[in-house]
């Protein structure tokens, strides 16, 4: 997602004293979180958890009794993770690696057994989805994403929203706010602060032996099949974010232009808010009547 930089790379050196200072904090599953939940973009696209919850619940109830009116039975589908816990584990997200190793959670969710596959067939998949050659679809500078025009997944998200235009209308702010999310990254390769975050780490790199001009073209460098857990060059890189302040600098910068970006954008952003609030009253009221 980073606009790409020119990476000189030279890897083969020891890592001697730096190996454990190099080592991430135990707290970096929850400072990533926190870091990512503040960019503004991403708040307001997660802005209610719960009644993001809610309105998934509300969404399986109706798709249920449609496809029971229809004759065929419809299993729900479970309620999606909270925004945020992809950053237990290792992760490699905007600025590089950002994190190395499962965390508790991960390794609990591992152990969970597979739901069971859903039984499909053509009477199931023209229920759910309706006709496959009526789609509905919106695009940005960068992606077009398309969605069942008909079947019950469409009535169900067109009586949450308020309608079919209401749901059109969502698809498009969508992919306005996911352009939103991309332009203020690509706006980063122009930023004064963030190059100067990427020269402070790169120079705490040298000292390490490893010449990279930025934590995200270190990564796109490493040879596949790389252990991040235990390649020593992952430790600098890691400590070198934590020794400059990085991920806080540059998650900060990335906010900032974030935050821009919203203001040119209210419209966008004050409809985006207007659906969703009447999707969780629409949802109240219809795990309120029962229809679970």
């Amino acid at each position: 997602m980073i606009a790409p930089v020119v990476l000189a790379a030279t890897i083969g050196w020891s890592l001697g004293h730096d190996a454990d200072a190099g080592a991430p904090r135990p707290a970096d599953a929850a400072r990533l979180t926190a870091l990512r939940n503040s960019l503004p973009l991403r708040a307001l696209l997660n802005s209610s958890p719960a009644a993001a919850r809610e309105a998934h619940r509300a969404e399986q109830a109706l798709i249920a009794a449609c496809m029971g009116d229809q004759g065929v039975r419809y299993d729900k589908v479970p309620d999606p993770a909270p925004a945020g816990s992809e950053t237990a584990g290792t992760t490699q997200l905007h600025f590089g690696i950002e994190s190395v190793g499962p965390s508790d959670g991960e390794a609990a969710q591992n152990s969970r057994q597979p739901p069971a596959e859903r039984r499909r067939d053509e009477a199931f998949d023209l229920a759910l989805y309706g006709d496959p050659e009526k789609r509905i679809s919106a695009r940005n500078k960068a992606i077009r994403v398309t969605r069942p025009a008909t079947g019950c997944l469409a009535e169900a998200q067109a009586r949450l929203l308020g309608g079919e235009d209401a749901r059109r209308r969502e698809l498009g702010l969508r992919l306005t706010l996911d352009q939103g999310e991309r332009d203020a990254v690509a706006a980063l390769a122009d930023d004064p602060a963030l190059r100067a975050a990427d020269a402070e780490w790169s120079a705490c790199m040298a000292d390490q032996g490893v010449k990279a001009s930025s934590p995200a073209a270190f990564a796109r460098k490493l040879p596949e099949g790389t252990d991040l857990g235990t390649d020593p060059s992952v430790a600098a890189d890691l400590g070198c974010k934590q020794r400059t302040d990085y991920l806080e600098r540059a998650y900060g910068r990335l906010a900032a232009l974030q935050r821009d970006w919203l203001d040119r954008h209210t419209k966008d952003a004050d409809a985006w808010r207007s659906l969703r609030a009447h999707e969780a009253k629409e949802a109240e009221q219809v795990l309120g009547r029962g229809e679970r």
